[in-house]
């Protein structure tokens, strides 16, 4: 059986979605060089560009990987020509540069016919649809602290993205986590050393994240390293 090189995601369970692209992400490529071969766009960012599009899905995996991942938030929102892009670099005529990349669609349950058409015209070219029911409650940038003092770097992973997803400010989830850490070095749940680690850790997060020139993306990586690492230190 040949495996799909193209993924829509349908539905508003942010969670599962998550899940899911950690499944995709473990099979092709080990989790130290994803900054390497994993991209993130958004379907509704104005400055994206046919051209920007087109780039990458066309780059090669890195590194040893098995396949390159592409990611598109709200796909359905993508611009006309972006669509157009898309559906001719996933076409027959670019398959021998698309196929060592593997791209998914996050699109909302909510995107209306345009998105059904969208989609149905995709999943004739091939496109597996998976399906991803249900309306969970939204999580915030407290619940991640949350997540973190509780040692739980897989829901804080999970929260995070949640929170990438719906746009949260990088800086507000970075000004959540600082006062989270803050408190548990109040009610001495913390030693002092660590506490000093995490505040280095955050530090130079903050610092990477005011540098950063690609703004979903690398913020998104910025912020998972900081969890996974706050998290070793509750």
């Amino acid at each position: 059986m040949v495996e799909p090189h193209v993924f829509i995601f349908l539905g508003n369970d942010e969670l599962r979605k998550s899940e899911r692209l950690e499944l995709l992400q473990k099979k092709l490529f080990p989790p130290d060089i994803k900054e390497f071969n994993y991209c993130l766009l958004y379907g509704d960012d104005k400055g994206l560009a046919p051209k920007d599009l087109k780039e990458a899905l066309s780059c090669f995996p890195q590194a040893g990987a098995l396949k390159r991942l592409v990611v598109i938030k709200m796909a359905h929102k993508l611009s006309k020509a972006n669509q157009v892009c898309l559906q001719a670099c996933l076409s027959e005529e670019c398959q021998d540069k698309v196929c060592k990349t593997v791209v998914a669609l996050d699109i909302s349950a909510n995107g209306g016919k345009a998105s059904e058409s969208f989609i149905g015209v995709l999943a004739k070219a091939g496109a597996q649809v998976e399906r991803f029911a249900g309306e969970p409650a939204a999580a915030n940038v407290f619940d991640l602290g949350r997540a973190i003092a509780d040692r739980r770097p897989e829901s804080a992973l999970k929260i995070l993205a949640s929170l990438v997803r719906y746009k949260e400010k990088a800086e507000k989830i970075i000004g959540a986590i600082f006062w989270q850490w803050e408190r548990l070095h109040t009610d001495r749940r913390i030693t002092k050393e660590n506490y000093k680690r995490g505040l280095r850790l955050i530090s130079e997060s903050d610092k990477r994240l005011k540098s950063s020139s690609s703004a979903f993306a690398r913020e998104a990586l910025i912020l998972e390293a900081l969890v996974v690492r706050l998290s070793s230190l509750t």
